[in-house]
């Protein structure tokens, strides 16, 4: 009587082990969110950081941090 139940038990198991096996493929794979947009970051030739390019300061060709980096080296330039 207890074998009976223990090869129950086990066939029970094998057989829930089977269909989450099935459902599983039959889902198919999970979906990726879409990548997140990242922002165009410009280089500060410089102070060399990095800085959004909306929040940059545009001058002589280049991307600047601040008004300061763009005069020194648009002056480093000129020498």
């Amino acid at each position: 009587m207890l074998f009976r139940l223990i090869i129950l038990v086990v066939l029970i198991f094998l057989l829930l082990s089977l269909l989450k096996l099935y459902l599983a493929r039959t889902r198919g794979a999970p979906r990726r969110p879409p990548p997140i947009e990242g922002e165009d970051m410009a280089l500060d030739p410089q102070c060399q950081s990095y800085v959004p390019k909306r929040e940059a300061i545009e001058a002589g060709g280049n991307y600047f941090c601040s008004r300061e980096c763009a005069e020194r080296f648009l002056a480093d330039q000129r020498k």
